[in-house]
């Protein structure tokens, strides 16, 4: 045996990867050792490094290996052009699911800190910007005991009541949904209650918020919306409502 072969151990610190890991690349065909005793112990040589560093490589970067002793058996450039274009497609894909779950995150991360700072404290004047949103289910449905799942990953972060005049329906949080929510100044309630919630809640507090504006001569417009802590572990459940403050009264205060 030639003195510049390594044992598996030793080639495998060389490379930076488990013996292990030679060994199964061996058992599947892609990548074999340069020598084999008569006891079965693999030997490898330092001019095996360029090969495993490509292979360790295109692992790294999602390759599946079946693709990769296929390109190793071809060789060819154009294929691994389209292995790079196929990679490189994935991550774009992987990417945007993760900042997709980001905003996911920081969305429901500031609707429970709100609820945090502001429960059981009356009602408050709170800046919101502008948010999108789109109708889950109609008031007539949900007197159906019609169901539906939400999927905040697919379907947005967070649910709610909207009554403006006669209509009333259940709302879903979207980024591009078709009902504009506009930025301001909104006289916001926030309170932990246990019972359920349902329209006669929804306008007893809505009531509560007109008292309160009149009080300090402020209007509101007729849109009311009512939010749910949908993470909320506790019996006693945290939801919102809250009412836009007419432009001409609008003052930004508690701008968080």
């Amino acid at each position: 045996m030639k003195e510049s072969y390594l044992q598996a151990a030793a080639f495998a610190a060389l490379a930076g990867v488990n013996k292990k890991t030679l060994h199964y690349y061996d058992e599947i065909g892609l990548f074999r050792p340069a020598y084999v005793n008569e006891k079965g112990y693999r030997f490898y040589t330092p001019f095996q490094l360029d090969r495993l560093a490509l292979i360790i490589t295109l692992r790294d970067l999602g390759v599946p290996l079946q693709v990769i002793r296929e390109y190793l058996g071809e060789g060819d450039l154009e294929r691994l052009d389209q292995i790079f274009t196929a990679q490189r497609e994935e991550l774009d894909r992987r990417i945007a699911q993760l900042e997709s779950r980001r905003a996911l995150l920081e969305s429901l991360q500031t609707t429970n800190r709100d609820f945090l700072a502001w429960c059981d404290k009356g009602p408050q004047r709170l800046y919101r910007p502008e948010e999108r949103m789109a109708v889950l289910m109609t008031h007539e449905e949900m007197e159906r005991g019609s169901n539906i799942i939400v999927n905040y990953l697919t379907d947005g972060p967070g649910t709610g009541m909207c009554a403006e005049g006669e209509r009333r329906f259940l709302y879903q949080k979207q980024k591009d949904g078709p009902i504009r929510v506009e930025a301001g100044d909104y006289l916001c309630l926030y309170e932990t209650t246990s019972g359920p919630v349902c329209w006669e809640w929804l306008d007893s507090r809505r009531k509560l918020l007109r008292e309160e504006a009149a009080a300090h001569g402020w209007q509101l417009e007729d849109r009311a919306l009512v939010e749910f802590d949908d993470l909320a572990a506790a019996q006693e459940a945290p939801r919102s409502i809250r009412m836009r403050i007419c432009e001409e009264n609008s003052t930004e205060i508690n701008h968080r």
